[in-house]
């Protein structure tokens, strides 16, 4: 018969193994959360929560670069819900005098879609600010979920400002910068001009730009030097009374509307009403820009997509014209006379934008909404 001791020892074993395997379980998970150096092979290696996260609406959200708050589940439809859990118009800044930069990111859906590159989808966008402003240094191109490239090699030694872009149409599980050892890297504080907000379509979230970084409300961000919040969500910029009521949890310095191209032409005055309505009885004073549909490329030999566009824009002039009567003030509009390239080659397919589209759309309206905020002051 087997002893007593011998019919412990198995139970022993297993209580260590689990033990052991929850105790390092935590530890990686810790890890992988953790903002603290890492250091290794030559390279330290910081969690970008160390420098803050920005872009983003809800401080919540620091921690997992998702752009609505977890009480709008259930409140937003799923499709939106599903969509806030991509990271775009999220970024960071920072400054190091590293004469080299890693970054490492790991995605959550390793989405590809057939009109957009990898690039702008999962990939992420890295700039430096120098003597004209910001300027492109390097795209971290994806490989898989688990990704990781060099975007700085041999700048000139100095200590520089880095702004860093994630990927536009996936989420982000963990998010970090690697520097060389003995280097510096450092936050950058925020200045106290309060955000702009751009609530749109597919085409707010940057589809279909080659990078992160070329998404409009980036572009529009670095020209004129404000953080931009990104509420873009593709196919599902619909003036939701969800969405409005979430928007009013904001106090940006201005407010831009976009949503046509997801709307029907029946529901842009009544849709319009609403949301202007929502967000000026909880926020009195941040201006909103109401934005007409873009011309599409193509209008010109199909008439019908032309007649949409046109009935669009027509309903969103009435109820500016009614909100204005009603007394709504700070309220401004934009057609869309030279947002887009005149000749049409600055689209996908039609609607969907190029760098070329999305550079011209954002000089644009950046040369609006600075008027707006200077008359704002």
């Amino acid at each position: 018969m087997p002893s007593k001791r011998s019919n412990l020892l198995p139970w022993l074993m297993g209580v260590l193994l689990f033990i052991f395997f929850a105790t390092e379980g935590k530890q990686m998970r810790a890890a992988q959360n953790s903002p603290d150096t890492i250091a290794g092979d030559g390279w330290e290696w910081h969690a970008v929560q160390e420098f803050g996260v920005r872009g983003l609406g809800w401080p919540e959200l620091e921690e997992t670069f998702t752009r609505l708050p977890a009480a709008a589940k259930g409140q937003v439809t799923d499709e939106v819900w599903k969509l806030s859990q991509h990271s775009a118009g999220v970024h960071v800044v920072f400054s190091s005098n590293s004469k080299k930069l890693k970054v490492k990111w790991s995605v959550r859906g390793n989405n590809s879609f057939n009109h957009m590159a990898p690039t702008v989808v999962k990939g992420v966008d890295l700039y430096a600010l120098g003597a004209k402003g910001w300027q492109w240094v390097g795209v971290g191109k994806p490989t898989g979920k688990k990704n990781e490239a060099e975007l700085v090699v041999n700048p000139v030694a100095q200590d520089r400002k880095f702004l860093l872009y994630l990927p536009l149409y996936d989420g982000v599980d963990s998010v970090s910068i690697g520097v060389e050892d003995g280097a510096t890297i450092k936050r950058v504080e925020k200045n106290t001009q309060k955000p702009i907000v751009f609530y749109g379509t597919s085409i707010t979230q940057g589809a279909c730009a080659s990078r992160p970084g070329m998404a409009y409300p980036a572009l529009v961000g670095r020209q004129l030097n404000r953080e931009t919040i990104n509420l873009g969500f593709s196919g599902n910029g619909k003036m939701e009374p969800a969405m409005g009521k979430l928007l009013t949890d904001l106090n940006p310095a201005l407010y831009v509307i976009d949503c046509l191209p997801n709307l029907k032409p029946e529901e842009v005055l009544p849709k319009t009403l609403a949301l202007v309505k929502t967000l000026r009885e909880r926020n009195a004073k941040a201006p909103i820009l109401l934005v007409e549909n873009i011309p599409y490329a193509h209008e010109w030999v199909d008439l019908h997509v032309a007649g949409l566009v046109s009935q669009k824009n027509k309903r969103l002039q009435e109820a500016y014209a009614q909100l204005k009567k009603e007394g709504i003030s700070r309220l401004y509009y934009l057609s869309n006379k030279n947002l887009v390239p005149a000749n049409g080659e600055g689209t996908v397919d039609g609607i969907h934008l190029t760098d070329l589209g999305f550079t011209q759309l954002s000089k644009t309206m950046a040369k609006e909404i600075k008027t707006i905020l200077a008359r704002a002051k």
